[in-house]
């Protein structure tokens, strides 16, 4: 009797413990599985930080990934969406706006880095060694073609289908669904840009004090728009890191009068494409901006796709904020934009792509031009509300940017 109740109580034991493996097994599993990270997690992003004596010899290759990415969901297609869209001819239409200005600006252009469309080939050179300059020019030979009238733009139809993959990545990001993630090595350090004459010039040292405390070991370009000695030389005893570039407002106030009056913003296309030029990869702020974060690496990393990376207002309806001559600059109808919104300048991540070069030879041209810049005599005009102040670069901008992005 004794020996059965032992063996029992033997078995019992054996029982227990077996329970125990499992469970801790099991506990085991599951720590292990919540702590694990996926590489293919949307919102994850392990990249090796660059230190200032590394270099980065990643060049991005977007043109396949994007070709062959597969949707989520197709943004494009839509069909409760009734915005304003990229068509070939509306493409076309501001190429050949832009080749109609070209021959007056283009030798100030070249000065920046802006290529010439009767010789891309020859004309889009690289910026830095990060411009994959083949895949740009592939790109621009493939979709974009100049008739032998130099003025006729032939614009191949499968650049719709290109622009609609790019629109529904990007799109796919915002919602967590990419089916797949273009892979980034190495990311390259931006280099911050800032610009402003002397009344800004205090909203500048606090600007650069958000950079000393975020961003301490990235190179900040500062255009001088009329800052006065005093203040120059405090700025290069207190900032090391700044470099500080002369804006040339002299060589461009000879094709527009009115570059010198900061109020009319023509000079921050120029100033963006010249940073572009010398940079590669550029975040701008105005001296206003104060950053308050250094998570800009999901942006810049979709920006070797995007190219251009802005911030919607989407309180403000763009033809509220647009003097209707900037749209009739541009061959189109305020009408079409009632449901655009405005997007801010103030900060802008900006990186060498096809579609950049595309976007800042549009802005460029259309800042050099006071009809389309300025567009005096006109006044906005919205449905629903009243109009507010035009808003000169920013009206530019987001008209050009519905050219290449869906909504």
């Amino acid at each position: 009797m004794i020996l059965m109740r032992r063996l029992k109580l033997t078995q019992r034991l054996k029982l227990i413990r077996h329970l125990f493996s499992i469970m801790f097994l099991c506990i085991y599993l599951y720590l292990m599985l919540l702590h694990r990270e996926y590489p293919d997690k949307q919102s994850s992003y392990s990249l090796r930080a660059m230190n200032s004596d590394e270099y980065c010899h990643f060049k991005p290759s977007t043109d396949q990934f994007i070709r062959k990415y597969k949707p989520y969901l197709l943004t494009a297609n839509l069909s409760n969406v009734k915005r304003v869209k990229p068509t070939i001819e509306r493409i076309r239409n501001l190429l050949e706006i832009i080749r109609s200005k070209e021959d007056t600006y283009q030798l100030l252009l070249e000065r920046f880095g802006v290529f010439d469309m009767t010789n891309p080939t020859a004309s889009l050179k690289a910026y830095t060694d990060e411009s994959n300059i083949d895949e740009i020019k592939t790109l621009y030979n493939r979709y974009i073609k100049l008739m032998p009238d130099n003025k006729t733009i032939h614009v191949d139809h499968t650049i719709i289908d290109y622009l609609k993959q790019i629109s529904s990545y990007l799109s796919d990001g915002l919602e967590n669904n990419r089916t797949n993630r273009f892979q980034v090595g190495c990311l390259r350090k931006p280099v911050f840009v800032l610009a402003c004459d002397q009344s800004f010039f205090n909203g500048l040292q606090g600007a650069i004090r958000t950079l000393d405390t975020y961003w301490p070991d990235h190179k900040i370009a500062f255009y001088n728009l009329g800052i006065t000695s005093d203040q120059e030389e405090l700025l290069r005893e207190k900032c090391k890191r700044c470099e500080i570039i002369k804006f040339p407002f002299s060589d461009i106030g000879k094709y527009a009068l009115y570059f010198g009056t900061l109020k009319f913003y023509s000079f921050k296309p120029f100033v963006i494409q010249d940073a572009l030029r010398r940079y590669g990869t550029i975040i701008y702020g105005d001296s206003s901006i104060r950053f308050k974060s250094n998570s800009f690496s999901p942006i810049l990393i979709d920006n070797y796709i995007r190219g251009f990376a802005v911030r919607e207002l989407p309180s403000r309806s763009l033809p509220c904020y647009t003097r209707t001559g900037t749209f009739d600059w541009f061959n189109q109808s305020y009408s079409q934009y009632g449901d655009i919104a405005m997007a801010e300048t103030d900060l802008l991540v900006v990186t060498d792509t096809f579609l950049t070069r595309l976007i800042m030879k549009a802005w460029l041209t259309c800042a050099l031009e006071s009809e389309c810049i300025m567009a005096l005599g006109s006044q906005s005009k919205c449905r629903g509300s009243s109009s507010g102040r035009h808003r000169y670069d920013q009206g530019a901008m987001v008209t050009i940017l519905t050219h290449f992005f869906f909504p």
